[in-house]
């Protein structure tokens, strides 16, 4: 005989304790959905949606002149209403999408470029004081000032502070 293996090993040792465990453990029960999340952009798909049976009527008011429409002629419309708005409805979300991801994109680019200077300007900040170490003619020009005296330039050291 097969045996039966659980997730949790600890569990009643006999009676109708464990008849209920088991019964507990087999049946599957999914999860009460207790909120539904608010879509998103309503307003706009509402708006589509206005605009496309507003369209769609007065296009078929303005081709029957006047004449009541057959039953056949309100599936048509309904069927173009609904295949319409679809489809304007999708290419609103790609809009979106695509604005979305040039955003992303963006944000992106820019995070790339400053973590591109700061490790250029660290780079240059590293090189400058292994020079100052290895050249001592450098560090001294670069601690020091431009500055005429009698007519001449010289390069005088710089206040420490």
């Amino acid at each position: 005989m097969g045996v039966v293996k659980f997730g949790i090993t600890k569990g009643p040792k006999y009676g109708k304790a464990v008849a209920n465990w088991v019964k507990g453990k087999l049946s599957k029960k999914s999860d009460t959905i207790k909120s539904v999340p608010i879509g998103k952009n309503l307003s706009t798909k509402r708006a589509l949606q206005d605009k496309v049976v507003k369209a769609v009527d007065e296009g078929t008011k303005k081709g029957l002149g006047g004449i009541p429409p057959s039953q056949r002629l309100k599936q048509s419309m309904s069927k173009t209403k609904r295949d319409s708005s679809k489809s304007m409805k999708d290419i609103s979300y790609k809009w979106d999408k695509l604005v979305s991801d040039r955003k992303k994109a963006d944000k992106k680019f820019v995070k790339q470029t400053v973590g591109g200077a700061t490790a250029a300007i660290a780079g240059t900040v590293g090189a400058h004081e292994g020079a100052k170490r290895k050249w001592p003619k450098y560090k001294k020009f670069m601690e020091s000032s431009p500055t005429i005296k009698d007519g001449k330039l010289k390069f005088v050291p710089k206040k420490k502070k």
